[in-house]
């Protein structure tokens, strides 16, 4: 009979972390896909992120009572069972046919709460009928605000709690060859109805590609969002203390550390790096998140030590959605939350809010 959670979770499992999900479902997606993914002739910042997270050593803590963990956590008012939420992500149908959906349906099956892109496939209408309560909606900002006020009405008639908007792209990259090419065998299978963002399939008679995105976008526009609606706004894409001050001066609910999982600004600090002093920064006035190179439940313990409240995955639910649909996602963050347990009873953490900085040597 299994012990722990962790051996609860994989004694059943042939793919036993985030690496095994990775090598056995990357062959499985098509050549473009993969590529874009992988920021192939961009790697640099997703590797240092990756390498910034696992730079960082656990201290184990002796003698402590450790027989019953709880990695429950409130984020936004809303108890989840993990610290561990689904980041937003374009193109998912290539590789799952119900894409976001089966995404959501796997997250709420985990007890925590999904992302929907603004430029995914799937509308908020059909993410909302298996997650209402549980997923949260991201915003990039167009020159056509008409748009966004559309996406954003919608959302929360399908039960959207929160509005993420993504700040970190105020310009599209400027990609180098292979991530160029990449990204045109991409817009081709985009232009498939079923794999045709929703966005662009939806407001078809509006030049949604000549107006994202919108580089004039500022702080202003941020209360222009929060007007739109009751929920929480949450800025993705912070990595600067400054503009975490400024955020919470402009009453945002919650930020997102993160540097766009390395598809946006090359040689971007790491997350890892830039987490410490954007929780100094704002204290316990909004609450903090963390994305990018999140790879193991030691990573999820890594940022929470650093102050995040949560962290959220992308690339890992990728490979999750990859392996087996819905299900797939359901292992992979289950498989992160068992993880998680057992780094936090080997460090002497039974609950989530004990879990500080004295873990990290």
């Amino acid at each position: 009979m299994a012990e722990t959670v962790f051996e609860q979770v994989t004694q059943q499992e042939d793919l036993l972390d985030v690496g095994e999900f990775r090598a056995a479902t990357e062959p499985l997606m098509p050549e473009a896909y993969r590529n874009f993914v992988n920021n192939v002739g961009m790697e640099r910042t997703l590797q240092d992120d990756i390498a910034a997270w696992q730079a960082m050593h656990l201290r184990p803590r002796a003698l402590v009572d450790v027989s019953h963990i709880d990695t429950s956590v409130t984020v936004l008012g809303h108890k989840i069972a993990m610290p561990v939420m689904t980041a937003p992500f374009v193109g998912s149908t290539l590789i799952d046919p119900e894409g976001e959906v089966a995404t959501a349906r796997g997250a709420v099956a985990a007890g925590t709460i999904t992302t929907l892109s603004m430029m995914g496939t799937r509308p908020p209408e059909a993410v909302g009928a298996v997650a209402s309560g549980s997923y949260w909606l991201q915003i990039y900002f167009m020159r056509d605000r008409g748009v966004v006020e559309d996406v954003v009405a919608r959302a929360v008639a399908a039960g959207a709690s929160a509005l993420v908007f993504t700040v970190d792209l105020p310009v599209m990259p400027a990609f180098p060859r292979p991530m160029r090419l990449a990204a045109q065998g991409l817009f081709q299978r985009w232009q498939e109805p079923e794999h045709m963002m929703y966005a662009i399939r939806d407001y078809g008679d509006r030049p949604i590609g000549a107006t994202f995105p919108d580089a004039k976008a500022t702080w202003a526009d941020v209360e222009w969002l929060r007007g739109l609606s009751d929920l929480p706004v949450i800025l993705k894409g912070v990595i600067r203390a400054d503009d975490a001050i400024r955020a919470r001066d402009h009453g945002v609910s919650a930020l997102i550390v993160s540097n766009h999982a390395g598809q946006g600004l090359r040689s971007s600090q790491p997350v890892a790096h830039a987490l410490p002093s954007i929780v100094d920064a704002v204290g316990t006035d909004i609450e903090v998140y963390a994305d990018s190179g999140i790879r193991s439940g030691a990573d999820v313990l890594r940022a929470l030590a650093l102050g995040a409240r949560s962290v959220l995955v992308g690339r890992p639910v990728l490979w999750g959605l990859a392996a087996g649909g819905s299900g797939g996602v359901e292992r992979v963050l289950r498989l992160l939350q068992a993880e998680l347990a057992e780094v936090m009873a080997i460090t002497g953490a039974p609950s989530v809010a004990q879990i500080d900085r004295s873990v990290l040597g």
